[in-house]
């Protein structure tokens, strides 16, 4: 069968009495007498039993005449758990698999009926359509997630959203299941038995596929330069991601709405001024002068990404390399120069603005993005200091509504909402007369969005943008297409001597786990000195929390990308792993 031959082709698994399959043959019957072409539904019901045993459940020779006399079909001998090894299912695809209340049969735990979930979700993707759906029905309590009333503890639970995640599935929906709304359905098969389940509180679960998440890899990139020369360059292999994604080219993206946003309500109270030229990833600069120009970076050294690139031209054969080149941390450094500029050509007082992408070696927390997009703007004022509390109240108006408040702080105000932190900072030059204003867009689009996570802003997953292309109002809080993620929590401890640095331990784990880690704490440290003070050890450890908004991530996988940081800590870190 293809989707030619009909609407949507439906797969049950698990049926017992075939009720519920009869039921839903009984309402495609009728709306397809209502529909201009008869598109319905294809359904096709299956049970594990045979045949002999199906029809020793009541009312079950009815319920099958009724699906095959609707133009369904119904299988026997069907194990869900091995739906490529059934010959009849062999090269067919569904838009639907559903399978209602599984239970492996009679008094068996919650552990059993865990490896029947995850058996059966690994069997199923294998005869799902690539943007198809898969149904599953609980009694109340079973899944393990919020959706029940009330929740059970994990380990007591079936953990259905851990187990589908194992066949790369995530949770888009929660519902409750109406038992009543199929007609003549009546659930069947409790503990191996012609009993109900307890359907009334039932929830279902609906699932799809999550993208794939691919590896990083160092990424190369030239940027060209006065006198026809081409810096040559590596973006690192954690920060690959991050590169060219044109969010603030993006109509829709959340950052340029929220850029959008905040510009033109700026307009109605301050003349705003965007620049255009687009300004490089790659700047030349040293310590000292970031350190100077980035107060907020707390160690220039330590906390940017410092690379060496080579320069060649026409004319040179062999590449020369240039020292102190940084990814840009900030837009300040490059704003200097239009500053100089403007200050030359205009005096009036306009609110000059740049946005662009800025690079930051910061620790893995859950509110510390290594790049992130910045909106600088600045303008020149007579009394300086006296209209940065003006900007600073249009702003916290703006979005006091979103938990934004301001606090002053060794001279500068400063922007910050719960649970992100600091979102920006205003301060005032009254040498230069000027004002300044440095916002995170990416956490502020966070906050105004209700983001869980801000690794959603570059999800390629073309649900997350979807939602904001029908919803591009502010006032539309983020729908999560990925339900409950779960957290898997694992130590890791290793020694390291003298030359331990650990914004490079950070840096290794983002590439490891695909940035999959959402934190990182020092649990415990132990130094042991020897006689000599170049042989001192000190041994680590570290707890991880891995979680994923944006990817199924189950137990085995997150196992695996521990597994694989280990390796890296030793062979390129050259630690000793405990």
């Amino acid at each position: 069968m293809t989707s030619s031959e009909g609407g949507d082709a439906v797969l049950l698994v698990g049926e017992g009495n075939f009720s519920f399959s009869a039921a839903l043959s009984r309402i495609v019957a009728m709306e397809t007498d209502d529909l201009a072409g008869g598109r319905g539904l294809r359904i096709t019901a299956t049970c594990l039993q045979t045949k002999e045993e199906a029809l020793r459940h009541h009312g079950s020779a009815h319920n099958i005449h009724t699906i095959t006399h609707s133009g369904g079909e119904v299988l026997f001998e069907v194990d869900c758990t091995r739906l490529s090894e059934c010959v009849c299912l062999r090269g067919r695809q569904f838009d639907r698999v559903i399978f209602n209340f599984p239970h492996c049969g009679r008094k068996s735990g919650v552990r059993k009926n865990r490896l029947l979930l995850k058996h059966f979700f690994l069997s199923c993707v294998g005869v799902l359509k690539e943007e198809g759906e898969v149904l599953v029905s609980l009694c109340n309590g079973q899944g393990g997630t919020p959706a029940d009333r009330p929740m059970r503890e994990w380990h007591n639970s079936w953990q259905v959203v851990a187990m589908a995640a194992e066949a790369g599935l995530i949770l888009n929906e929660v519902r409750p299941f109406d038992g009543e709304k199929p007609d003549g359905y009546q659930s069947t098969g409790y503990r191996s038995q012609d009993k109900c389940f307890h359907a009334e509180q039932g929830v279902t679960h609906v699932f799809s596929r999550s993208v794939a998440c691919s590896a990083p890899q160092r990424k190369h990139m030239e940027q060209h330069v006065l006198g026809g020369q081409t810096l040559a360059y590596h973006i690192p292999a954690e920060l690959s991601h991050y590169i060219h994604r044109g969010f603030l080219s993006s109509s829709n993206h959340p950052v340029r709405l929220v850029q959008d946003f905040l510009v033109q309500a700026l307009e109605r109270e301050w003349p705003v001024s965007m620049v255009t030229e687009p300004l490089p990833l790659l700047i030349h600069s040293s310590p000292q002068r970031l350190n100077a120009c980035c107060p907020e970076i707390q160690d220039t050294h330590t906390h940017c990404y410092w690379l060496h690139p080579h320069t060649h031209t026409h004319h040179h054969t062999h590449p020369l390399m240039i020292p102190y080149c940084v990814l840009r941390p900030s837009l300040l450094p490059q704003t200097a120069i239009l500053r100089r500029e403007r200050k030359r050509r205009e005096r009036e007082e306009v609110l000059h603005g740049v946005s662009g992408l800025v690079f930051q070696r910061v620790h893995i927390s859950p509110w510390s993005p290594p790049a992130f997009h910045q909106l600088l703007l600045w303008g020149a004022w007579p009394k300086a200091s006296q209209s940065v509390p003006d900007l600073g109240r249009s702003l916290e108006r703006l979005l006091t509504r979103y938990g934004l408040s301001l606090a002053e702080e060794q001279g500068s105000l400063w922007l910050a909402a719960e649970p992100m932190g600091r979102l920006g900072r205003l301060w005032a030059d009254d040498l230069a007369d000027g004002v300044s204003v440095c916002l995170n867009l990416d956490l502020l689009a966070s906050l105004v969005y209700s983001l869980p996570d801000w690794r959603l802003l570059w999800s390629p997953d073309p649900r997350f943008l979807n939602h904001f292309l029908l919803r591009p109002l502010l006032e539309q809080p983020f729908r999560p297409f990925s339900l409950f993620p779960q957290r898997f929590v694992y130590d890791i401890s290793f020694w390291a001597g003298s030359d331990w640095q650990e914004a490079e331990f950070h840096a290794v784990v983002r590439e490891a786990s695909r940035e999959t880690v959402e934190n990182v704490t020092l649990v415990d440290t132990y130094t042991q000195t020897d006689t000599h003070p170049d042989l001192t050890h000190t041994s680590y450890c570290y707890r991880l929390t891995y979680r994923s908004h944006t990817h199924a991530l189950s137990h085995t996988h997150a196992l695996k990308l521990h597994t694989h940081l280990q390796h890296l800590l030793s062979t390129r870190m050259h630690l000793t792993v405990r």
